[in-house]
């Protein structure tokens, strides 16, 4: 476009515009404002600083709705990007979670069929033998013993008979210093305790006896007696070293029982409960 400089054809003053016109600040002329056909922009150049102004002002604004564009676009990236990495550590917990439940599941797996067959594998490794051999280690249970029909019948009654023939032994009678006590009725049977260890196993059972005197005198004493090293043999016959009595310090060697309870169940019973190799069961 052209740049011109337009002055006052009368005075050669300097002319300024004033709405369509062109006045002359000296002498006060007015002249129209001269047009060029061939430069389609000067009217532009008249108009220059609101141009430039609208033109600044489309730009701004043009990067103002590009810039809020790409802040919504890194916006929209972050939040999802948010959105996957919260989902990424959801899923990392739920397999790590379901990792340990299968491995749990997969050790108590082991852990019971070691304790149910473990047994069972080394009395079949040890059948190449002739003689019986013991098990040591296999801990039995309460189903173990009544699995043996002969060990089942001496737990249901043949326990009271056989305690109560120690005392006929003796003629049923007992002789103190200045007294006579008969064992009126079968011994009680109390409580029964299959204690477990690594290479043994003992079945408790304390009994209360009631001893009694012509004149109707009562005494209640107790006795333990423990069926010790059961086993099962390769027969899966129940089978046990001894039959032994327990007895505490106050012992009575006269009626062969203890006069107290309590001293004789913390003394072969309770006192096992803290063992955390041992199993215990009451039946």
């Amino acid at each position: 476009m052209k740049l011109r400089t337009l002055n006052c054809s009368n005075c050669e003053a300097p002319l300024r515009q004033e709405g369509d016109k062109l006045v002359c600040a000296y002498c006060g002329g007015t002249f129209d404002i001269p047009t060029d056909a061939t430069d389609s922009e000067y009217e532009k150049i008249i108009n220059a600083e609101d141009y430039i102004r609208l033109s600044l002002a489309k730009s701004i604004l043009g990067l103002e709705k590009k810039y809020a564009t790409q802040q919504q676009i890194n916006q929209a990236k972050r939040d999802e990007q948010l959105r996957q990495k919260r989902a990424r550590t959801v899923r990392a917990v739920i397999k790590g979670c379901v990792s340990i439940m299968f491995a749990m599941l997969i050790l108590f797996g082991m852990i019971f069929l070691v304790l149910k067959f473990g047994g069972n594998s080394k009395k079949n490794n040890s059948s190449e033998t002739t003689e019986i051999t013991w098990n040591p280690g296999y801990r039995i249970t309460p189903s173990d013993l009544r699995a043996d029909k002969d060990f089942a019948a001496l737990i249901d009654g043949g326990m009271i008979e056989d305690e109560r023939s120690g005392y006929d032994s003796y003629g049923a009678v007992i002789f103190s210093s200045e007294d006579i006590w008969n064992i009126s009725k079968d011994p009680e049977i109390l409580v029964r305790y299959l204690i477990t260890e690594e290479e043994s196993n003992a079945l408790y059972v304390v009994y209360k006896i009631t001893f009694e005197t012509s004149d109707g005198r009562v005494k209640e004493m107790y006795d333990c007696q423990a069926y010790e090293d059961l086993k099962i043999n390769d027969d899966g016959k129940i089978e046990y070293y001894r039959k032994e009595g327990k007895i505490t310090d106050d012992y009575d060697f006269r009626f062969h029982a203890n006069p107290e309870l309590e001293p004789l169940m913390e003394q072969y019973i309770n006192c096992n409960f803290n063992d955390s190799n041992k199993y215990i069961f009451e039946f």
